[in-house]
């Protein structure tokens, strides 16, 4: 049988396990897939041990996709570009790291929301690994603008700078004064996962203003509460969990599994 797995720390919510089941299922393919609690400071040797014992690649979560970045021998160009990894896999003994976040989110926007960024004027809130993911590749869809907003502003400086090369991004701060008037906000902080209250200027939106939290569940209330109160359109980053998962396993077992009505359903019910 086929072993995968996904590294993180913590990882008992992680329902990546349940999706790659399910996605091995519905393509008739034999595999185990199990969560791992990594070791903060023994990432390295515990991937080396999955390996040898017969793994043939994980996926990795928080805290980990720096080190993947470091453990993967050869690196696809998104995560070169992006510095951190979320797929590892095996082949012909060689270990190759990827990160599926990017293509993924931007799959749950075109295909599932309907959503096309190209000429829109985007935010992004936050300015760690969770926005570098997925920078390059709202970039490549050629937004008219994309901002980059987060409480320590040099980090959105750095972050604006790094990816200038790819495309029209700025930092700003929240008390920017200007009628900005996103047509999508971003959600890559850690603010609802911290139970923190969310809130932004009101010259940041406008009626037609779509917004996304990358994450999902009790951690996407607290922006989709303040969305609700200024009557805008959410979603949450369910979508782009199993759209990153889906090629993820396409890495690994080159077939692309269809996310069905009934894994959203069983998924939803999971949180």
């Amino acid at each position: 049988m086929k072993k995968y797995a996904v590294f993180g720390n913590p990882i008992k919510h992680s329902m990546s396990p349940l999706i790659h089941s399910y996605f091995a299922k519905s393509l008739n393919i034999e595999l185990s897939y199990e969560p791992i609690l990594g070791s903060l400071d023994k990432f390295e040797t515990e991937a080396e041990k999955f390996l040898k014992n017969g793994g043939l690649g994980f996926n990795i979560t928080l805290p980990f996709k720096q080190d993947a970045f470091n453990f993967a021998e050869i690196k696809s160009d998104i995560a070169m570009i992006t510095g951190s990894v979320n797929t590892i896999s095996l082949k012909g003994g060689v270990i190759h790291g990827d990160n599926t976040d990017g293509s993924g989110f931007i799959k749950d926007l075109k295909n599932n929301i309907k959503y096309e960024v190209t000429n829109k004027k985007i935010l992004i809130l936050g300015a760690g690994g969770a926005a570098m993911g997925v920078i390059p590749n709202v970039l490549s869809e050629e937004p008219s603008e994309l901002k980059i907003c987060n409480r320590t502003f040099s980090k959105a400086q750095i972050l604006s700078k790094k990816f200038s090369s790819f495309g029209d991004v700025d930092a700003i701060t929240m008390d920017s004064q200007k009628k900005l008037q996103f047509d999508l906000i971003i959600n890559a902080t850690s603010i609802g996962i911290n139970n923190l209250k969310f809130d932004l200027p009101n010259n940041f939106f406008k009626k037609e203003t779509v917004c996304y939290d990358m994450s999902y569940g009790k951690a996407a209330n607290s922006f989709m509460n303040w969305a609700k109160k200024n009557n805008l359109k959410f979603y949450n980053g369910l979508g782009m969990l199993l759209e990153q998962a889906a090629d993820s396993f396409y890495i690994w077992e080159q077939k692309r599994p269809l996310i069905t009505d009934e894994l959203r359903s069983i998924l939803n019910k999971q949180l």
